[in-house]
């Protein structure tokens, strides 16, 4: 087992548009977890897309294995954040071992992309939590 670091990026720009080079690029959430070593990052991402996408109710009933718990409990986090569907156009950054791929959410699939210039925002932190639980909004 090897550790991943995934973090979702929602375009700011192009919302149901493919990304292009140059869209801004706004870090929503990320998630640590360990896969099977060699796992393609491809799987990854359709892993996330399905859990930021899929009801609750539908992933609850995973609850009986670790993953399942797991699933179920980012997915939780992400809609308390109020954090919107993952669409065409978002990006995810998939890291392992010091590499990082970075896939953009196609019409039909991922694209491999370079990385992008400027990307925004950090991986959500306890601070973040407690302004969006105060009101304040989030990072």
């Amino acid at each position: 087992m090897t550790l991943h670091v995934i973090a979702v990026y929602h375009n700011t720009e192009s919302r149901f548009f493919p990304y292009e080079d140059g869209h801004q690029l706004q870090q929503v959430i990320s998630h640590r977890r360990h896969w099977p070593t060699g796992t393609d990052p491809l799987q990854i991402a359709d892993w996330a897309w399905h859990v930021f996408n899929a009801d609750l109710d539908m992933l609850e009933s995973g609850r009986g294995t670790p993953q399942g718990e797991a699933d179920f409990l980012i997915a939780s986090v992400y809609r308390l954040m109020r954090r919107r569907s993952l669409s065409v156009g978002d990006v995810l950054a998939v890291t392992t071992e010091g590499h990082t791929t970075w896939l953009a959410c196609e019409f039909i699939g991922w694209r491999q992309i370079t990385a992008p210039a400027a990307p925004t925002g950090k991986p959500l932190t306890a601070e973040a939590v407690y302004r969006h639980n105060r009101g304040v909004g989030d990072e």
